[in-house]
């Protein structure tokens, strides 16, 4: 079952604004028998748009970003597919989100997987932090009953659309923890906390999914998104495939560029010798650069010692190479 884009939002729009109580429970019965109505299999896709399976080759996965974003490009938030999902008594509609970059097509888009809920609490946390900003930015209200009509969804997806974009563009929301946190902070975290409990696979999952989302809010040049790729470069250097753990550090090191206040600069460099010296790659450009920090005061730790303590995360367990 699909529906076409032309369903806009129309101003008219009657909605019943909840209280904070959850009023699904007064409403279930009839609530489980329209979503029931869906179909056990509804997927609704947004234009008939397809979202790309990723391939089973290991390659396919690299994440390819060369530092020429500094982050001053818009970004589009689209919602592509809707789908039903049930948690326990609770049925809910599933949105996947795609995060791409305006004039870049051909880059692949980040792809994010939130319910109303999720928009919901990101929108309550904004309003709190920032009242004033948040003042004339809309968001669709929940309904006491027609929540998972077909026009109900068309007409949410393309608020939940609209709602993102007006925040993307005020940069005290752009950049604020809870905007991060709802669009990746927080998996991204999970992921570390996994390295820290040495499932380098579960982490390079979490990692490879979110970072494109990342990359799109912050730009390729920021210190955040540095430090994801050499996360990723760790990990599967740990997993064996030093191919790709070398191709995340060679961008991470594009990203950098001559920035060499980075903390991330001098053991990144080291990591990419070493990973070139065990691959028989040309390193000595590399061994050169990394001369010239030393001469300058530049020290040289363990780059997932770094990582770690970037990200908050004691690193006495690890036990390099």
């Amino acid at each position: 079952m699909s529906f076409i884009r032309g369903s806009r939002i129309s101003q008219g729009l009657k909605q019943v604004l909840d209280t904070e109580e959850d009023v699904q429970d007064h409403f279930l019965a009839a609530e489980e028998e329209e979503f029931d109505s869906f179909h056990d299999n509804l997927t609704l896709k947004i234009e008939n748009q397809e979202v790309s399976k990723p391939k089973d080759d290991r390659k396919s996965a690299v994440i390819s970003i060369s530092g020429d974003n500094p982050g001053t490009r818009g970004v589009i938030f689209e919602v592509i597919k809707a789908e039903k999902a049930s948690e326990g008594r609770s049925s809910f509609v599933k949105y996947t989100l795609s995060v791409s970059t305006e004039g870049d097509p051909d880059k692949t888009p980040g792809l994010i997987e939130k319910r109303y809920s999720d928009f919901s609490d990101l929108n309550t946390k904004l309003k709190k932090q920032f009242p004033k900003y948040m003042e004339h930015i809309s968001f669709p209200g929940k309904l006491v009953i027609g929540n998972f009509t077909d026009e109900t969804i068309a007409q949410r997806s393309r608020a939940f659309e609209q709602f993102l974009t007006h925040i993307f563009t005020i940069d005290s929301l752009r950049f604020s923890d809870e905007f991060k946190n709802f669009l990746y902070q927080e998996e991204m975290q999970k992921g570390v906390e996994s390295i820290h409990g040495g499932d380098f696979s579960h982490c390079v999952t979490v990692m490879e999914k979110y970072l494109p989302v990342q990359e799109r809010l912050q730009g390729d040049q920021h210190t955040d998104v540095v430090c994801t790729l050499c996360v990723l470069s760790v990990c599967h250097q740990k997993l064996g495939d030093r191919e790709t753990a070398l191709e995340y550090a060679e961008s991470a090191l594009s990203c950098i560029n001559n920035d060499q206040t980075c903390p991330f600069l001098v053991p990144l460099l080291n990591h990419t010798i070493y990973l070139c010296w065990v691959l028989c790659r040309e390193k000595s450009h590399l061994e050169a650069r990394l001369a010239g920090l030393r001469d300058k005061g530049g020290k040289s730790e363990e780059l997932l010692s770094v990582i770690l303590n970037y990200t908050k995360f004691d690193s006495v367990w690890y036990d390099d190479k």
